[in-house]
């Protein structure tokens, strides 16, 4: 049953082969979320009069992004829309007065038929009134498909999750001061937590970067095979995360660990991707937009359709803002480097000796100040895509991949080292990962960059 000023819209049309499909369209214009006498509101209905498991066959037209209140536009012929007939025919039950309301199958069917051959456009201004109006009912349907779970699903959440605390924890280590305080030797053979994250640095600074390069260059290639914004702002923005980290690893591990070219190599293919995915991502924020986005939008009105990271708010810019604090910390980063570090200046000269240790420091502070940003971000992010689609985003997100298990066990072999490390102490952790008939023997002296020492007096 309809609203009482039906007679605005309907007239006195008793046949509905005498009724315009105009008519419907300014009904559902004007009363489309107020609930009807019946219960459901008419938008109810008519969302169900969409294909939403693939909104991309009504061909879906963006407006102008600087028309503020710009409206989308479907283009598609109707008549090759397969429109059901139990929705259809619950749609006129619903919404239409008597006696439209008690129209037949049969009859109904044919209206639309004839409605879509013979007015085209003004059917096609219903699908578009339908999808303008109704936004608030259809985004939030068990048919929209939104978000991939391979990008933002439960299981790289956690694996994310996991490699944030990992990195910073095992990051303290390159803080300045702390520095030279987890490298003095240890006269513990086991139940020792600093030998057991200084020998964990390599194993899970291998880890991160193998997880981190994957991701960046999975984000890359993704890039062109979708055309969801939000994947691509989301993929940008954990590839961002996981740059960060590597550089805060990478500090950690020039601190406590002999250079090995793979760091270097690794740390140079790093920052060659992170700068080549920052520069590109406003561009690709600016032209990336679903048929699911399109309609829906991403927040108020239509802000996926409109240039520039609809997820990026004017007080805090989360992407410039986390990427400035990467640049930070791969500063800070350098000067851990072994060829950087030779050239620190002696303790004696105290003003000196404490900027370096204030640049040493640098990747701990504006790292875990970076991933702040960023989780900034998803937070931001989740809270706008959660209320524009509801149920339909966190379902989504809530279904477990085969990728998503690997990505949260990636962490699994550094974490038991670690373990395995305290228990066993770090001597015979090494013994265990050489080959049979070799043996670890530990130096009995400061390592000279901490020792003022001769160190050619110790015995091996």
């Amino acid at each position: 049953m309809a609203a009482s000023a039906d007679v605005d819209f309907f007239g006195n049309t008793t046949k509905i082969a005498d009724l315009r499909i105009t008519s419907v369209t300014n009904y559902i214009h004007a009363f489309g979320n107020i609930p009807t006498e019946a219960g459901p509101k008419p938008c109810e209905p008519a969302s169900d009069l969409l294909p939403l498991s693939d909104l991309g066959l009504l061909n879906i037209v963006a407006p102008n992004p600087k028309i503020r209140n710009g409206t989308v536009r479907v283009t598609v012929d109707p008549s090759t829309i397969d429109i059901g007939f139990l929705q259809l025919h619950n749609f006129s039950s619903l919404v239409f007065p008597a006696p439209l309301n008690e129209t037949s199958i049969g009859d109904i069917v044919m209206w639309w038929t004839n409605s879509s051959a013979n007015n085209k456009n003004e059917t096609i201004d219903f699908l578009s009134e339908v999808i303008n109006t109704c936004s608030n009912t259809y985004c939030r349907h068990r048919n929209i498909q939104i978000g991939n779970p391979d990008i933002v699903g439960i299981g790289m959440i956690v694996a994310v999750v996991m490699l944030l605390v990992l990195a910073i924890l095992f990051s303290i280590l390159s803080f300045g001061p702390v520095t030279d305080i987890v490298s003095r030797p240890s006269r513990k053979a086991h139940f020792s937590f600093r030998q057991a994250f200084v020998g964990t640095v390599d194993e899970l600074f291998s880890a991160v970067y193998v997880f981190a390069i994957s991701v960046m260059v999975s984000t890359l290639a993704h890039r062109h095979g979708t055309n969801s914004r939000f994947d691509v702002l989301m993929a940008d923005a954990l590839s961002l995360s996981c740059s960060t980290t590597v550089i805060m690893l990478a500090a950690t591990y020039w601190a406590h660990n002999r250079e090995r070219p793979h760091a270097t190599a690794s740390v140079i293919a790093t920052v060659i991707i992170t700068v080549a995915l920052f520069a590109t991502h406003f561009h690709v924020a600016s032209k990336k937009a679903s048929p699911v986005e399109l309609a829906c939008g991403t927040g108020k009105g239509l802000l996926s359709v409109r240039e520039g990271d609809p997820f990026d708010v004017k007080i805090i810019r989360f992407i410039p803002f986390g990427f400035a604090s990467w640049c930070l910390a791969l500063i800070g980063a350098v000067f851990h480097h072994p060829i950087v570090h030779s050239k620190r200046p002696a303790k004696e000269r105290k003003i000196a000796w404490w900027l370096w240790k204030v640049a040493e420091s640098l990747p701990c502070i504006f790292g875990i100040i970076g991933l702040a940003v960023y989780a900034g971000y998803f937070f931001n992010t989740w809270r706008i895509m959660r209320s524009t689609y509801g149920k339909a985003f966190t379902s989504a997100e809530k279904q477990w991949g085969f990728g998503q298990y690997l990505a949260v066990f990636t962490w699994w072999p550094p974490i038991m080292s670690f373990i395995h490390l305290y228990f066993a102490g770090l001597k015979r952790m090494l013994e265990a990962r050489l080959p049979k008939g070799w043996k670890v023997y530990r130096e009995h002296y400061y390592h000279p960059r901490y020792y003022d020492g001769d160190p050619n007096s110790s015995v091996g």
